[in-house]
């Protein structure tokens, strides 16, 4: 047998097969066993119970362009991809969680951002020197070793007292806000 006559006697095989595998539920429906009895029902939008269980704003059915329960990684970024960029994270829960956080000096964000969720605190490999201040309350500063692809939990609760803020916030200062008028 030839290589073009067996390639030909193979498709005419898989075409056959495929087309009488597709007539079997038709038959089916037409003697009154299996397939559908005629009842449909087609939900009104993207609402309760319809829309996260199959239904949604994609074509077809099916969970669209992502698997349930897909969110991300935890913290924002893969700590396979922060140890090839060579960067390491910082895990903040401070108490009060309002407090601004510092680092070498300069203005990161509040401690409640910066928490794991929505991200960790991000800086790159090497030696840093933290501030967490807040009003009212003692500055919190240590000098900390960052290790690249490494997570490093950070508890800190700051103590009640005075002190001055680490630096100056961007963005001005809060008389500037008070003078500009809408």
């Amino acid at each position: 047998m030839t290589r073009a006559r067996r390639a030909w006697l193979t498709t005419a095989a898989a075409v056959a097969i495929t087309g009488a595998l597709a007539v079997q539920p038709a038959m089916a429906a037409v003697h009154g066993h299996g397939g559908g009895h005629g009842h449909v029902f087609i939900g009104g939008g993207f609402y309760y119970p319809w829309f996260g269980y199959g239904f949604g704003p994609y074509w077809g059915w099916g969970w669209g362009p992502y698997a349930p329960g897909w969110y991300g990684p935890p913290g924002g970024v893969d700590m396979n991809y922060a140890m090839i960029a060579g960067y390491g994270a910082i895990d903040l829960n401070v108490k009060p969680n309002q407090a601004e956080v510092w680092a070498d000096g300069k203005y990161v964000g509040e401690a409640r951002d910066l928490d794991g969720y929505p991200s960790y605190l991000w800086l790159a490999d090497g030696p840093h020197k933290l501030a967490i201040y807040k009003g009212g309350y003692k500055t919190f500063e240590e000098e900390i070793l960052v290790r690249r692809g490494v997570k490093t939990d950070l508890k800190v609760r700051l103590q009640p007292g005075e002190s001055e803020p680490p630096g100056t916030k961007p963005g001005g200062t809060d008389e500037k806000k008070q003078e500009k008028k809408y």
